[in-house]
């Protein structure tokens, strides 16, 4: 298997932020490269340093700075080579900056506190093609006597998680390994049965396969995160494609510290982005709303009062889970909303007792309330933490909670 990368001058840009002057870049030129890019299934490898690697030396309003210069990598040099870097190094001699890049093969563990983590639980929506999924998860799912509350849920969750990980790997197991063993068996048995006709095992391997290969592109569209494209056509390899390259301008490799120096430790970059949020939610602890509620005029008239708090009902809370996606980015539980709809039919009776039991004058469990904060770029090759949009995920179980209440 070949490992494609590409890397030079290409005389062109992928986004209009990758271009600084007076005359905007024409959109025909960005979308010309961009499909030439996507045709080859490429990755833009991102970089660290200067985000320009072209400057025409101008003075004032002449000057350009273009990112003319970067380093392209198609998903199979992406599996292999995953942990590579690009570097923009200016150079006195030329108007380019260098790429430096630094070829470097995939760790598995890139350092101690990675390895104390292990591999995290996620609720994978290809187990519902498996014949024992609903019976297992129907054995499994104990919401405790009596009326839950959402701290019940939650443990139950919580022992669903544990016996789910040991299911996947004690009965469904690894999908890619048993697609690259269906795949050789079949080649030995085609290879014995050269001259006649297909066998029962022969077409008895063909359906596993093909069953194999329908769970394989769901998980990849799963983490692709691409809603849009319907399961089914084996679009495997563009979700593939899809989900390393999200994967790829997700990652921090560098950031810029206060005093501007480029930090590319691991543990160093974990400190400077806590250090970051902490002092910018902190930097105001002595707020009184009342200051500035006092000359809010009031807008919520006493009619208005009775309707919102009118109790919420069943059907707001079946409503509500049922118009969020399947296979959105989950929470700290990592189940998603697709598990609930999946077993609805299961959980119905005592998540709808604990969500309303919440919203009808109940307490907010610590657990559920649990938020995982994401930073998503705002600019290609972000460099500065103020270039990224914090999010939260929340657990579904919140997420019902808030939707029921809008």
């Amino acid at each position: 298997m070949s490992h494609g990368c590409a890397w030079g001058d290409f005389n062109e840009v992928l986004s209009p932020d990758e271009h600084f002057g007076e005359n905007e870049r024409e959109h025909w030129q960005i979308a010309a490269f961009q499909e030439v890019v996507q045709d080859c299934r490429f990755v833009d490898l991102g970089f660290s340093g200067l985000p320009f690697t072209w400057d025409n030396w101008q003075e004032g309003n002449r000057n350009v700075k273009v990112r003319l210069d970067r380093a392209l990598g198609d998903h199979n040099f992406l599996d292999l080579l995953a942990d590579s870097s690009v570097k923009h190094v200016p150079l006195a001699e030329s108007n380019h900056c260098a790429l430096v890049i630094h070829i470097q093969k995939r760790e598995q563990t890139t350092s101690p506190r990675r390895r104390r983590r292990g591999r995290c639980f996620r609720y994978e929506n290809m187990w519902q093609r498996h014949e024992d999924h609903v019976d297992f998860v129907q054995q499994t799912w104990d919401p405790g006597r009596g009326v839950p509350d959402l701290k019940d849920i939650a443990t139950s969750l919580a022992k669903m998680q544990s016996s789910l990980s040991a299911w996947d790997k004690e009965v469904f197991g690894s999908v890619k390994r048993k697609i690259a063993s269906l795949k050789q068996e079949l080649e030995a048995e085609r290879t014995n049965t050269l001259y006649r006709g297909p066998t029962a095992h022969e077409k008895e391997l063909m359906n596993q396969l093909s069953e194999s290969l329908a769970r394989e592109e769901i998980m990849e569209r799963q983490r692709s995160r691409v809603e849009w494209l319907r399961e089914g056509d084996r679009n495997t390899g563009y979700f593939q494609a899809k989900a390393k390259a999200r994967a790829r301008s997700n990652r921090i490799q560098a950031l810029k510290s206060s005093d501007g120096e480029l930090v590319c430790d691991q543990t160093r970059l974990e400190e400077l982005a806590n250090n970051f949020y902490q002092d910018l939610f902190m930097a105001q602890t002595d707020l009184e709303p009342e200051l500035v509620c006092q000359h809010v005029p009031r807008k919520v008239s006493e009619a208005m009062c009775d309707i919102l708090e009118q109790p919420f009902l069943p059907e707001e809370v079946e409503k509500a889970l049922f118009q969020m996606g399947p296979s959105k980015a989950p929470g700290p539980d990592s189940f998603t909303a697709g598990f609930f709809q999946r077993h609805w039919a299961l959980v119905k009776e005592s998540v709808i007792s604990a969500v309303l039991g919440f919203l009808n004058g109940g307490e907010m469990s610590n657990e559920v309330n649990k938020t995982v904060l994401v930073l998503i770029p705002k600019v290609s090759n972000p460099q500065e933490l103020t270039q990224f949009r914090p999010i939260a995920l929340c657990n579904v179980l919140y997420k019902i909670c808030s939707k029921t209440g809008e």
